[in-house]
């Protein structure tokens, strides 16, 4: 059964690879210079349904998204948290500086506007805050994952603030996304993150034998920036997440 179950996501993979995906990118690419959000938006929705498709993942998201420009923060997973987010909000993402030399992601990416960060360099974060300001005074939206990486799902990491200072010093507000993965019985599905030493392409191998589950986005009550510091905004964002994830027993 897990080679069946293989062959044909690999199968859909290639499809998605060679044939949606080059539409997608066109698409995409006209729906900015049209500055068509509402078109974009959709476009990005159906190939985030598509990228968690093929890995035999169905996305749900509960909760209501923030209108207007954003700083969206999430628990991080799996490298399939990108296509769960953009199936919640248009967003662009700010992500580490390796994913810009990754196959097929990179790509998608570059062409979502992401923000590249170089970890454990000063100047480059600095770079990227100045990034992320203008580009929630253009009224466009922003994510991070604020663990700094993926964890394996079995404890949420501290949230880190350096990046949410943007949003203070815009007054942009932040939302919160809770990422659950559960397996079809409601339990965690804890095959979904990167194994120890395990890269990208081994991870997406994986993926493609794992039976069919789902990934519960729940999109928690904005917070407003104003009268926030940095810290305190990590603080409540954290919380927010932490009780989403203590339900019904999932960490």
């Amino acid at each position: 059964m897990p080679i069946i179950r293989f062959i044909y996501r690999f199968i859909l993979v290639i499809v998605a690879a060679f044939i949606i995906l080059p539409v997608v990118l066109i698409l995409i690419t006209y729906s900015q210079k049209t500055n068509n959000r509402k078109f974009n938006t959709n476009v990005i929705n159906v190939w985030s349904i598509i990228n968690c498709y093929v890995c035999g993942i169905r996305i749900v998201v509960k909760g209501e998204k923030n209108k207007g420009a954003t700083l969206v923060v999430a628990n991080h997973i799996s490298w399939l948290d990108i296509a769960v987010v953009h199936r919640c909000k248009l967003v662009g993402f700010v992500a580490k500086k390796e994913i810009s030399k990754w196959p097929l992601l990179s790509t998608v990416a570059k062409c979502g506007e992401s923000i590249f960060i170089a970890r454990g360099r000063h100047e480059s974060r600095r770079e990227v805050l100045d990034a992320m300001d203008l580009r929630l005074k253009e009224g466009k939206s922003i994510a991070i994952f604020p663990e700094g990486g993926a964890k394996n799902g079995d404890v949420l990491g501290r949230f880190h603030r350096q990046l949410m200072h943007a949003a203070i010093e815009t007054q942009t507000p932040i939302q919160a996304i809770a990422i659950k993965y559960l397996k079809k019985d409601g339990t965690r599905n804890k095959e979904i993150g990167f194994k120890d030493k395990e890269r990208f392409v081994g991870n997406v191998l994986r993926l493609l034998t794992l039976p069919a589950s789902i990934v519960e986005a729940t999109m928690c009550e904005p917070i407003e920036t104003s009268n926030k510091t940095a810290r305190e905004a990590a603080t409540i964002t954290h919380d927010q997440v932490a009780q989403v994830l203590a339900e019904n027993d999932y960490m």
